[in-house]
């Protein structure tokens, strides 16, 4: 197997502890690194994400989970740093299940736990440099394509190769380099149109699925303060845009869904109104062959969902039922 040739390559390492810090630093240089910026303030690692262009970032998460986490997706979204798409690793010393599927569901390339070799961590960088993962875009996730191939038929979310420059730096292929370079720009703007698409359909199949259930005589699944928030970022993502019309629809939707909020806001004709505008931005901002697509997607997955919450419509009825019983013969 042909050996990769680090010493091109940047990388920008935090870790709040020292010794920590230079471990890393030491395990790195062992496998072929030499551009290492080391950092052990959370305000200066964010700085020098704004300022610099890392082939690769190695964070440490333990004491800095949500922080870290919240930098991970500002990154993967594009609002951090220059490149959505550069090879991120997190470490850590807590064997925690249920952070790593955090870390994981943020978006980043992989999660180390310590301790670990050198040889360990030149395996899992090797893989990422070699065989590094697709990434797909949805209304809250942004990063490599982690679906099971059953997952994957079953869905029409396209895998967008992302640039990897800690590939073309370390095969010091310049022409893959400025390749690399030219598609991050344009795939910035791929995941910016399917991140406005996933959160047009998310408000949709919200709406859809809640009214459906309600007219049903079952207990609302509205999640108000979601719809809100998917409706801002909406609203901010096409005011960067420039979008016009697109963007006015936008305004609007917000506005509606803050009257959601206000006394006598929640209605049936606020919710078709949400759906209705939801749909408008989509028909403004995409094309015809994805709002096709989208429309489909859409009532698929209303569908899924509605058959997800059928066995807790059916528990509440049992446990109803029960308690009405043990009522009458009380």
């Amino acid at each position: 197997m042909k050996n990769i040739d680090y010493r091109r390559a940047s990388v920008l390492l935090f870790d709040p502890v020292g010794v920590n810090l230079r471990n890393t630093r030491y395990a790195l240089h062992e496998i072929g690194f030499r551009e290492i910026s080391c950092l052990s303030s959370m305000a200066e690692f964010k700085r020098r994400l704004e300022d610099t262009s890392p082939d690769l970032i190695i964070a440490e998460l333990v004491n800095n989970e949500a922080e870290m986490l919240r930098v991970v997706r500002a990154v993967r979204a594009g609002e951090l740093g220059r490149n959505p798409f550069v090879v991120f690793v997190l470490t850590s010393w807590v064997r925690d299940g249920n952070m790593v599927k955090q870390a994981i569901n943020s978006g980043v390339d992989d999660v180390i736990v310590r301790p670990f070799s050198t040889a360990f961590a030149e395996e899992r960088i090797r893989t990422l440099v070699r065989a590094r993962k697709p990434f797909v875009v949805t209304s809250d996730y942004i990063g490599p394509d982690r679906r099971s191939d059953t997952e994957r038929k079953s869905s029409i979310t396209n895998p967008i190769d992302a640039p990897n420059t800690l590939r073309a730096v370390t095969d010091a292929d310049e022409g893959a380099l400025d390749e690399a370079n030219r598609w991050i720009a344009e795939a910035r703007r791929t995941v910016e149109a399917e991140r406005i698409r996933r959160l047009c359909m998310r408000l949709t199949v919200g709406v859809e699925v809640g009214v459906r259930e309600l007219s049903e005589g079952n207990t609302t699944v509205l999640d108000l303060a979601d719809m809100l928030r998917t409706a801002k970022e909406l609203r901010l993502r096409l005011a960067r845009q420039g979008a016009g019309e697109a963007s006015r629809i936008a305004f609007a939707l917000y506005q509606v869904c803050e009257e959601l909020y206000g006394d006598g806001g929640f209605t049936m004709a606020n919710l078709g109104l949400v759906k209705e505008l939801a749909m408008g931005v989509l028909a403004a901002f995409a094309t015809g062959d994805d709002v096709k697509a989208s429309v489909e997607e859409i009532e698929k997955t209303v569908e899924a969902l509605r058959r997800r919450l059928a066995p807790v419509r059916q528990l509440k009825s049992g446990v109803q039922e029960e308690a009405g019983l043990q009522r009458a013969t009380s």
